[in-house]
């Protein structure tokens, strides 16, 4: 992932009002005369925003150089006045240089139209780390997709299709590598038959890139002391798109109420028109009944030594996790330390200290060094995890499934494809007819599959039993990671698990008996083991089953027409599940989504068919 920059900044005060000078480009971050003013001319009005949205169909925007944020409230501007007719909006921003909360805050406090959304946009603001940062507002009409790091990489890397472009950023006479002639054949590529754009400058090189790219322009009267500006728009339909044109299925039946089914079902519900019903279904007596009901489980992402497809992926979903915790009420630490438990282990994590992390996302430490991060020394080495933590899987489930219809009860025995394209769901509980399903049952799902799906998924059933320490076992205040996890709960219990028990039977009952808390107890670091003699008489715990496959990776993604998947989250699913909820939705949808395309490969339900050259 490509470095992210100091944005070196100062404020200066122009004619009573404060004015954000950029010294790493020698230029401004908007017009000292009226900010946004000028974002109205030449982004809002440019792509005529406020007649496209009040037309009620979604909107997708896509903006290089998010900077100050000003563009993107005069947008949230012009879409809060349309009230309850306003329309899903998507904002995809790219941003190399990241500003701090507090400078937004100063520059753009002044601007009366706008101040009282200036507190919505900062509470969303991902921590500074390169990648893909996805976030909500307004109960998910709204969705922003921060995209730290290189414009061209990113948006070329992506899956969306933008309507809208505000081509920002500084001159290109000042940020040459922002403005490059790839730039604008990749946004080609990212554009809806006959997005528009708009952009404050007027440089000939950039109208040629444009114009090379596919795109109509037109130079206007700019604004302020700026003579010129350009407008323009796409001429003809993309020569490759990234995703094929949205269906729109009237009924959608999600399988599972767990993470994985809660995580497609809270994507989805903001995205539906009028005339679309979403219903999730569970063979429990309530949510999260399988593997998703344990007391406490941990977020951290899972790094390479040489990063990857999938690495991203775990950085981009352990960051979306982490936030939708903490704004479900979920949340239950504020940091993940990840131990080297073994010799295989050390030896990664000396190669991950080579690697140039940003300190928002980890730092390292060994020994005494632990003892002020995590209240007692170890010898192992471990990853520092600022923004990982724990976080209640029963309490993050229900509050994604709050609102929509979850029908409990309900065992589905078989699907069958009927004639015309619709599937046919065979119940406990009578037939169900849908034109789209998505099947997120966790370790259920693989009998549903065994007759029709890929016959070379390597699908693997595995049980996991976690350990209940009653209170004050451990002093704990932080998430740990070693052969296994150790995370406090909301009552004080202490979950300690779990165990990873492969080719499980899933008829066979999960004991939790002295012998698994044994077990369970033997894996924690010397330095927690501080009796000799434990005795688990008192303990309590709670066994489940997990779908996993050969690789470890989850599959998530179209599985046929009007089929899709969320399953084989293995024991990740709390850090993978709600963004790869976000994907599947995004597919159902014709949405935007919030992986990159080397992401969304690595977790496709056909890559096995793939590797096999089939």
């Amino acid at each position: 992932m490509t470095p992210l920059l100091d944005p070196k900044v100062t404020i200066e005060t122009r004619d009573g009002r404060p004015c954000l000078v950029s010294e790493r480009f020698g230029d401004l971050y908007f017009s000292a005369e009226n900010g946004l003013a000028e974002t109205e001319l030449v982004f809002i009005d440019a792509n005529d925003l406020p007649r496209r949205m009040a037309s009620g169909k979604r909107v997708v925007i896509a903006e290089t150089g998010f900077g100050t944020g000003l563009n993107f409230l005069a947008v949230l501007k012009h879409w809060i006045s349309l009230g309850d007719g306003a329309p899903p909006l998507h904002y995809i921003t790219t941003e190399i240089a990241p500003l701090p909360a507090e400078v937004i805050r100063a520059v753009l406090s002044p601007f009366h139209e706008i101040a009282h959304l200036l507190d919505d946009m900062i509470s969303i603001l991902p921590p500074v780390w390169p990648g893909r940062h996805r976030r909500h507002l307004f109960g998910g009409k709204v969705t922003i997709d921060f995209l730290y790091g290189d414009s061209l990489t990113m948006i070329r890397d992506s899956l969306f299709q933008a309507d809208a472009w505000f081509l920002d950023g500084f001159a290109p006479a000042s940020n040459p590598e922002m403005w490059r002639p790839e730039f604008f054949t990749a946004m080609a590529s990212r554009s809806s038959e006959g997005a528009s754009f708009g952009s404050f400058t007027a440089a000939g090189s950039v109208r040629n890139g444009l114009i090379e790219a596919g795109f109509s322009v037109q130079r206007l009267d700019g604004y302020g002391h700026k003579r010129h500006r350009i407008a323009g728009r796409s001429e003809g339909t993309p020569s490759q798109k990234v995703q094929p044109p949205p269906h729109t299925p009237r009924n959608i039946v999600i399988i599972g109420a767990g993470i994985a089914g809660a995580s497609v079902a809270a994507a989805l519900m903001p995205q539906l028109a009028d005339g679309q019903h979403l219903m999730v279904l569970s063979k429990g007596e309530g949510p999260a009944d399988g593997a998703s009901g344990n007391i406490a489980a941990l977020q951290a992402p899972r790094l390479t030594a040489i990063g990857s497809d999938s690495e991203r992926l775990s950085i981009a979903s352990y960051g979306y996790a982490r936030w939708l915790g903490r704004l479900m009420g979920a949340n239950l630490a504020n940091k993940a330390v990840v131990f080297a438990a073994n010799t295989r282990e050390v030896a990664r994590y000396d190669k991950l200290q080579k690697r140039p992390w940003s300190p928002a996302l980890l730092s390292h430490a060994q020994g005494e060094d632990l003892e002020g991060e995590i209240g007692f020394a170890c010898s192992d080495p471990a990853l520092i995890f600022h923004e990982g933590g724990g976080v209640d899987p029963r309490v993050l489930t229900k509050a994604l499934l709050d609102g929509i219809d979850t029908r409990f009860s309900v065992s589905v025995e078989k699907i069958n494809r009927l004639d015309g394209g619709s599937w046919q769901l065979i119940t406990n509980q009578g037939e169900i007819t849908a034109d789209c399903v998505v099947l997120a049952a966790g370790a259920g799902a693989a009998a549903l599959t065994a007759d029709w799906i890929d016959p070379l998924l390597p699908l693997q059933i595995t049980a996991g039993r976690v350990s209940h320490l009653p209170k004050g076992q451990i002093a704990l205040d932080q998430a740990l990671s070693f052969n296994g996890y150790l995370v406090k709960a909301s009552d004080g219990q202490i979950a300690l698990g779990a165990s990873f028990e492969r080719d499980a039977d899933i008829h066979a009952p999960l004991v939790m008996d002295n012998a698994v808390h044994a077990a369970n107890w033997s894996m924690l670091p010397d330095a927690l083991r501080v009796k000799k003699d434990q005795d688990f008489s008192s303990w309590e715990g709670r066994g489940s089953f997990r779908l996993s496959t050969t690789d470890r990776l989850p599959l998530a993604g179209a599985a046929g027409k009007g089929l899709y998947m969320l399953m084989a989250l293995s024991a990740h699913g709390m850090t993978t599940a709600p963004l790869l909820g976000e994907h599947i939705a995004a597919l159902i949808a014709g949405a935007p989504s919030p992986l990159d395309q080397g992401m969304a490969k690595a977790v496709d339900p056909f890559r096995f068919s793939a590797r096999a050259g089939l």
